[in-house]
């Protein structure tokens, strides 16, 4: 392919992959996750690396461009390693031949998807093919099965199958009966894999169906701008404002009418630290009775030695400090400082003061430790996730598996200002319902704030405000839960993953063979060839 033609084919195919990954860029966008990935597969065969590297960043920059907001730095690093990826994919199909490039193409998204979201101290799970379908959990359902890698890698066989197709028509290499046959392939064990999903929920019920009802507060407050350029009285004064108005000002309303199960507040509700095991401050006034049926939990965080640890806490009536729910995964960049501890001291202090300056303190965060499920007054258990536990199937597989019912998640994802990753972390909320049978409810600082079913429907929603300040807003829900046992697929979705990832490792390693034997081969042919016409044993001169 022409280098010229290569660039132009790299550029469509990222931006076709950005208009796909959520929120999509106008309705039905999400079916160009197919072409996007058709027009990599193109370019990792038929075109030099630079273009499928170009491909995944423009891929990279559109759907994480709301990171600026948080760190330009950050931005970049994002788009400049992820790349890297694409990149990686295309050496393990280059040299792969016509009847293992279906198979090849899917090992390779679903692996190379994999690494990405997983990877020590750079995990980026966001912008996952299969993340684009997640108004259409239906198809997610082979998700029961193996997770996001196997969602990943249907796609990419069934893109690797059109673009056999389009090749058999064109050049009539690979065969229309091996393209035919790839196509009908793929389609098909989507179709099978589906099926057998739905099939594989959970086991049955252990007991009737209980319903939690479950009021999430949305306070539409950014953690920082509010309290810029104030004094430090004056922004004392002004949070305890935003306080009364934002959050306790909804429980007094909630608490008016039938009182919910349970109220939740987001990540970030409180701006201080509590110490594990101390007296709980008072979170509501002492004119606001909570009755002994509801209970309140809360974004915050705990102070440890080694550094704060962001958490829920339950809270019931009397301000009783009930339990707790620390974070699993941190944000890199936001919550802990990647790499860093590799840089020189000078380098090391000059990031520090970086981060500082942009979120404004260093991030220093350390990860939670396990704990069994929370429960409601009724006895219901249920696990409260911290922002991004949300976008990994690990926190709630664990919390499933340990008893919970019902997942709630707490996040704060003001920094993106409103921008695509509210809708990647709703999709996540998505595929985790659909892998696990649970229902999710998620309350966030200003969006997107839903109850999500446990068949990966979104049933109730406050979407995120696109205009002028609305004040809090309440969700509030009934939500049928019921003890579910875990089923037999769990283990099967916690191998798919390293699984991709080993057989991605494969192909790789069977690409730089390939790419080896050939530059060797071309360079013995090219020895005679310096070297003139190379002598005829036997011949003699006149």
């Amino acid at each position: 392919m022409p280098r010229g033609a290569a660039v132009r084919t790299a550029v469509v195919g990222g931006l076709c992959l950005g208009a796909a990954t959520p929120p999509a860029w106008f309705p039905g966008a999400e079916c160009l996750v197919v072409v996007g990935l058709a027009l990599w597969l193109q370019l990792a065969q038929r075109a030099g690396l630079a273009s499928s590297y170009l491909l995944g960043c423009v891929h990279m920059a559109w759907f994480s461009w709301s990171v600026r907001h948080v760190l330009w730095p950050a931005y970049g690093a994002i788009v400049v390693l992820g790349g890297g990826y694409y990149l990686l994919g295309s050496v393990a199909v280059r040299r792969l031949r016509p009847g293992w490039t279906v198979p090849g193409f899917a090992v390779a998204v679903a692996g190379s998807c994999w690494l990405r979201s997983v990877l020590p101290e750079i995990h980026y799970p966001h912008g996952q093919p299969c993340h684009a379908l997640w108004s259409w959990p239906w198809l997610l359902a082979p998700l029961r099965l193996g997770g996001e890698p196997l969602g990943n890698a249907l796609l990419g066989a069934t893109a690797a199958a059109l673009v056999l197709l389009a090749r058999s028509w064109r050049t009539a290499v690979p065969g229309s009966a091996l393209a035919r046959g790839a196509l009908c392939g793929a389609v098909g064990c989507w179709g099978a894999l589906a099926g057998l999903g739905w099939l594989a929920r959970p086991a049955a019920p252990l007991a009737p169906a209980t319903v939690v009802d479950v009021a999430a507060v949305q306070p539409n407050v950014h953690p920082y701008d509010p309290y810029l350029e104030l004094a430090p009285a004056a922004r004392a004064q002004r949070f305890r404002e935003l306080y009364e108005e934002r959050l306790v000002a909804p429980v007094r309303e909630l608490l008016r009418g039938t009182p919910p199960d349970l109220i939740l507040w987001p990540e970030s509700s409180l701006p201080y630290d509590l110490e594990l095991g101390a007296e709980l401050p008072p979170l509501l006034p002492p004119d606001v009775a909570v009755p002994a049926k509801t209970q309140l939990v809360v974004g915050g965080s705990l102070r440890r030695a080694e550094g704060p640890t962001p958490a829920a806490l339950q809270v019931g009536a009397a301000g009783r400090w009930l339990g707790t729910h620390e974070k699993q995964c941190l944000v890199p960049g936001g919550e802990f400082l990647p790499l860093v501890r590799w840089l020189p001291e000078a380098l090391r202090q000059f990031v520090h003061g970086q981060f500082a300056a942009a979120l404004g303190s260093a991030p220093d965060c350390v990860p939670g430790r396990p704990a069994p499920p929370l429960r409601t007054a009724a006895g219901v258990p249920f696990a409260a996730m911290i922002c991004y536990d949300n976008a990994f199937p690990g926190p709630a597989a664990a919390a499933v598996a340990n008893g919970a019912w019902l997942l709630c998640v707490l996040s704060n994802e003001a920094w993106y200002r409103g921008g695509g990753e509210l809708t990647q972390l709703l999709a996540m909320t998505v595929c985790r319902a659909v892998e696990l049978g649970v229902p999710i409810v998620r309350c966030t600082t200003d969006g997107w704030t839903a109850v999500v079913g446990a068949d990966g429907r979104v049933v109730a929603e406050l979407p995120p405000r696109t205009g002028a300040d609305p004040g809090a807003q309440i969700l509030r829900s009934s939500v049928p839960v019921v003890p579910v046992a875990v089923g037999a697929m769990a283990p099967l979705r916690a191998a798919a993953g390293p699984l991709a990832a080993s057989c991605f490792g494969l192909l790789i390693l069977h690409g730089l063979r390939a790419w080896a034997k050939l530059r060797a081969a071309r360079t013995a042919a090219a020895v005679p060839a310096a070297g003139g016409e190379p002598p005829t044993a036997g011949r003699t001169g006149s």
